[in-house]
């Protein structure tokens, strides 16, 4: 097992790239272009495509501001989160339909659910009723994210026991909808809004529901390919906290290797050790940082200067040198392309 790299004080959490597109097909729904929205996010769809991608946290955020931007429907968390089902998350689909119950399913779900995305923490509280599982965000994100949220799990509920799996109660912190009715009527429960907290709580009754298709002689090895997938996301961590702290570095300037190594409290040498560990080296990091921002800024309009200045590059030469390599034209062709 390689050696996991200290971590700063970074907000780095990511969401798998399937759920983020599961939000573009809803918003498509709606007629909004996937490609408009991912453009006004800065979301790569390269990495949206890969099957076990991971978007930053920061630009799925964006991704919800441009959706509610285009369309201010207050129901469109509702409208996203009821046709999310678990095999658009495969790792966590197999560990949980092992089960021989709800709970148990929701169990492995609050233990896993990074794979999904780790913004959000799962807490689970054991009630005179039931058990009550909140929806706390460790990082800013958009109310409509942490509902839509829960409006999946019911879905989900309801996917692997085939039963119209219906909460006690379900808390909302958001202002009361035009329509409450629609949200009372897909949870089949009372649903309280302006709330202290996003909370479902089910019931003992409930959560001893048979899981459709369980299989719990699978289970033991289900669980160890979930845990084997949280391993593989520590390890993709660890080097996205070197590339949150070069991003940090360009904005800065010249990107400076003491720096990002002091920011994550270790030397040079040993940051080069454990990058090696990894695979890769500093300037390897630097690269990809560097060419990934200078599509996203290209794609947003930033004038070619203003681009060179924020990569870190002092002399705007060096900047078109290095586009032409990783793209095998310059700026400007790469501009001109985009717009014909």
């Amino acid at each position: 097992m390689s050696s996991p790299l200290q971590i700063g004080k970074a907000p780095l959490a990511t969401t798998s790239s399937a759920w983020v597109r599961l939000l573009l097909q809803g918003a498509e729904g709606f007629g909004l272009s996937s490609t408009i929205l991912c453009e006004q996010a800065g979301i790569d769809a390269g990495v949206l495509q890969q099957p076990q991608g991971r978007i930053p946290q920061t630009r799925v955020t964006a991704l919800w501001s441009a959706i509610t931007r285009a369309c201010p429907d207050d129901d469109l968390a509702l409208a996203i989160g009821r046709d999310i089902r678990l095999e658009h998350a495969p790792v966590i689909s197999f560990a949980m339909q092992s089960s021989r119950n709800l709970r148990e399913a929701l169990e492995r779900l609050l233990r896993f659910h990074r794979l999904i995305g780790e913004a959000i923490d799962l807490p689970l509280q054991e009630t005179a009723q039931g058990v009550r599982i909140s929806f706390h965000a460790r990082q800013p994100v958009p109310l409509l994210s942490l509902h839509t949220a829960m409006v999946a799990l019911v879905a989900m509920a309801r996917w692997l026991t085939h039963q119209p799996v219906r909460p006690l109660n379900v808390s909302l912190r958001s202002q009361p909808p035009l329509h409450p009715q629609r949200w009372q009527h897909y949870f089949g429960c009372p649903v309280q809004f302006s709330a202290s907290q996003n909370s479902i709580e089910f019931s003992h009754e409930l959560l001893a529901t048979a899981v459709a298709g369980a299989n719990p002689q699978q289970a033991a090895a289900q669980d160890l390919a979930a845990r084997h997938a949280l391993q593989q996301l520590n390890e993709q961590q660890a080097l996205a906290h070197v590339r949150y702290w070069i991003e940090q570095s360009l904005l800065l300037g010249e990107p400076d290797r003491a720096w990002v190594a002091g920011c994550l409290g270790l030397s040079i040498s040993t940051l080069q050790r454990r990058l090696r560990v990894h695979g890769v080296t500093f300037r390897q990091l630097l690269e990809e940082v560097r060419r990934e921002q200078a599509q996203r800024l290209l794609q947003q309009g930033v004038a070619l200067p203003e681009i060179a200045l924020r990569l870190g590059y002092q002399e705007q030469s060096n900047f078109q040198r290095a586009f032409k390599r990783w793209f095998a034209q310059t700026p400007g062709q790469a501009r001109s392309d985009r717009f014909e």
